[in-house]
């Protein structure tokens, strides 16, 4: 079989644009998210509209509101802000409170810092208390050119992202990963060359190229727009209200909860009706089929597929060639787990260690059957994870 090469890194050619506040987003929310806001409620930006109740400092982000508006809809998996109102006749007109900028920033460190940056929007389950921290500066997939973007327009803002993660997290090595043969470096890190050919830029095979080990303890790792949007909370000293996307070969600056339909606008880009819209990249991201639903906080990508570029994906049987087997980069059997996945016998993927996959996709592609593997994996691992859920909250009977 001929060895794949999926390079990741390009040249940038344009720069960071931003993007004007829509008149109304559809901000995702997650199953952990409580909203703490009503219907026709104003709400201005940065106001948090959805908490996570946990008390940690490590965990799932607060949401907040990315424009001025309304509360029109709260929906379980979004809530729906539109322009505040015209005011009645002799009324003043609503004005939203947007919060102050958050002073404590410049004070707090440690476990108290990261429960403040939860608070501010930002995502900090996979941080913690650590001896080595490691920045993938790799784009995550090909086609999707953030990483490199940032690193060329955002190098201020990626160091004051260094400087609070280091008050946070307070590691005694920060290693940057970036394509070997790039002269690339950030404020405080120590480079590391690594190779650039997809899957070898997604999280866990970086930290491997960055310390030689696999899993290893006490090592965070975290993507070069995590960083900047931590940088873009300790530059404002406010809530995260926006995330970075690229489309093609531009990278925007976009508010959380912007319709895709209009971030395509603004991009020049049209799905039109022989298009495939995806949130993310080619290998990873999640076919949507509601060009109104928002781009939310984590997404780097909005990717236009072509129809006919690729073989349609089908629920069609595995012909046992082994093919996803010598492309997967966790050592495991994809096919076999597909087929357990498939037929229901989640037990048995558990036992042929479903939970090693690490979700490059490349099983997919290199299917010749054509069959949704990664989904079929994707199915067992989420349902083996609610019923760890489940078993944890029993109780014995007395």
């Amino acid at each position: 079989m001929m060895k794949l090469r999926l390079n990741t890194s390009v040249e940038i050619k344009g720069s960071l644009q931003d993007i004007p506040a829509p008149a109304a987003v559809r901000i995702p929310i997650q199953k952990k998210h409580k909203p703490v806001v009503k219907k026709k409620q104003i709400v201005g930006r940065g106001q948090v509209i959805a908490e996570n109740p946990s008390k940690g400092a490590y965990n799932l982000g607060f949401v907040h509101a990315s424009i001025d508006g309304m509360v029109e809809d709260i929906l379980p998996d979004a809530i729906i802000i539109g322009p505040i109102p015209a005011p009645k006749e002799g009324e003043e007109a609503a004005v939203p409170a947007r919060p102050a900028p958050c002073a404590e920033l410049d004070t707090l460190a440690g476990e108290e810092l990261c429960r403040k940056l939860l608070e501010l929007g930002i995502d900090t389950s996979g941080l913690h208390a650590t001896r080595t921290l490691i920045i993938n500066g790799l784009n995550p997939e090909p086609g999707v050119i953030v990483s490199e973007q940032l690193v060329k327009d955002a190098q201020v803002t990626l160091k004051a992202g260094i400087q609070l993660i280091e008050k946070a997290l307070k590691p005694g090595t920060i290693k940057l990963v970036v394509a070997s043969g790039k002269q690339i470096s950030l404020h405080g890190c120590t480079t590391v060359g690594a190779s650039d050919a997809y899957p070898a830029t997604i999280d866990p095979l970086v930290v491997y190229a960055a310390t030689g080990a696999e899993r290893p303890d006490n090592v965070d790792v975290i993507s070069v727009a995590e960083l900047y949007a931590v940088g873009r909370v300790a530059e404002a000293k406010l809530p995260l209200t926006e995330t970075v996307v690229s489309i093609g070969d531009k990278t925007f600056v976009v508010p959380v909860g912007m319709a895709v339909q209009d971030l395509l606008s603004v991009a020049g880009a049209s799905a039109g009706t022989d298009k495939k819209v995806a949130l993310g990249g080619p290998m990873r991201g999640e076919a949507i089929f509601d060009l109104s639903a928002g781009v939310p906080k984590n997404c780097s990508a909005v990717t236009l597929v072509e129809e006919g570029l690729f073989p349609p994906v089908q629920p069609n049987p595995c012909i046992n060639c082994g093919e996803c087997v010598l492309a997967c980069p966790a050592r495991i059997q994809p096919g076999m787990l597909s087929r357990f996945a498939e037929f229901k016998m989640f037990d048995s993927a558990r036992n042929e260690h479903v939970g090693a996959c690490l979700e490059c996709g490349m099983c997919t592609f290199v299917c010749p059957a054509n069959r949704p593997v990664l989904q079929y994996i994707l199915l067992a691992k989420q349902f083996l994870a609610a019923q760890d859920a489940d078993v944890a909250t029993c109780r014995l009977q007395d």
